[in-house]
């Protein structure tokens, strides 16, 4: 009898051996942690990415991101190729894709997560809004993909104020040359207004700056030359007297 009070529980320790033998401990991970991009110390925006698998098209790299962060982030003394600091550059789709974009995750991308967090872009440059926010978190999730041929919503015989003009400014200069940021970024232009757009325009200088005139500053500055068809509009606005239409 003695013996098999003592064979008993040997043979339970045995049991419970083999069977936890089968089910290794494996300890949690955190699935945001990324080190690569550091954005563990920013929280993460809520996340409503949609799982479906079509495609967003209505977002393009070419025509929507790189004008963005080109003129948000991709400016003198930040993140330009000679600035570049903390190693994030926006002047190219391989330069943004190096450093702070994971494709497919846009919270684990420091450029959405300092984008989203307000910590970027630094003040007085303005914040990007909720629309290009948006734009941001849709090309990320869809892959980060350098789509270049993208359907360009322009058209030279439309060039008013508010559905061509403004529009353009505030995708490609206010970056720089709002009220703002201009003393301190855009060389006291502004161009965030009706009023400030018209100086510039009845001196000359948008034209100048934005056809990269031999004597004018080329504008964007260190970003891509505005197409054929934006330059025509802005052309043919100023010459029928920049109504403010």
């Amino acid at each position: 009898m003695k013996k098999f009070a003592i064979a008993v529980p040997i043979f339970g320790l045995v049991i419970c051996f083999y069977a936890c033998s089968h089910s290794p401990f494996t300890p949690a991970t955190n699935a945001t942690h990324d080190t690569t991009n550091a954005t563990t110390h920013i929280t993460p925006p809520p996340d409503t990415t949609s799982t479906s698998n079509v495609a967003d098209t209505s977002v393009c790299f070419a025509r929507d991101i790189l004008p963005m962060l080109q003129s948000s982030c991709g400016i003198s003394g930040c993140h330009d190729a000679a600035s570049a600091k903390k190693g994030y550059v926006y002047t190219s789709y391989n330069t943004i894709m190096a450093y702070g974009i994971v494709a497919y995750k846009p919270n684990s991308s420091a450029t959405y997560a300092y984008c989203y967090s307000g910590k970027m872009p630094k003040s007085p440059i303005p914040k990007l809004d909720s629309t290009q926010m948006s734009l941001l978190k849709r090309w990320i999730a869809n892959g980060a993909h350098n789509d270049s041929n993208c359907a360009v919503s322009c058209d030279t015989s439309k060039y008013t104020y508010s559905n061509a003009i403004a529009p353009m400014m505030k995708s490609y200069c206010t970056s720089c040359h709002s009220t703002a940021s201009a003393a301190s970024a855009g060389g006291n232009i502004i161009l965030d207004t009706y009023a400030a757009i018209l100086v510039q325009a009845q001196n000359g200088k948008l034209l100048g700056d934005v056809q990269h005139a031999s004597g004018f500053n080329y504008m964007p500055l260190g970003g891509t030359k505005l197409s054929d068809c934006k330059i025509t509009q802005i052309s043919k606005w100023i010459a029928a007297g920049a109504p403010n239409n």
